[in-house]
């Protein structure tokens, strides 16, 4: 029961830093992309609707990069850490 209680608390904590952790990579990704247009685009800088589009045109393939897929580590490597520790302490 209590490895069940773990795993619960576990998948929790790992699915609130990856839904944190997404919203940070998108909004570095988006803030990069706003700076790429304001250097090309110095007399339309600011809210624009052009800069609107080409941020949201560039973001269509963030989904499938590899900096967003490396956030589903959040799940993986600590999974992996507590396996690990378990698989040692109770190794005979």
């Amino acid at each position: 029961m209590a490895l069940i209680r773990l795993w619960l608390v576990l998948f929790a904590l790992q699915a609130l830093f990856y839904v944190l952790l997404r919203l940070y990579v998108r909004s570095q990704q988006v803030e990069r992309l706003e700076n790429r247009w304001d250097a090309r685009h110095p007399d339309q800088a600011g809210n624009a609707a052009a800069r609107r589009a080409f941020v949201a045109k560039a973001m269509t393939g963030f989904n499938r990069s590899l900096r967003a897929r490396l956030t589903l580590l959040v799940f993986v490597l600590p999974t992996l850490a507590i396996l690990g520790i378990v698989i040692s302490v109770n190794w005979q």
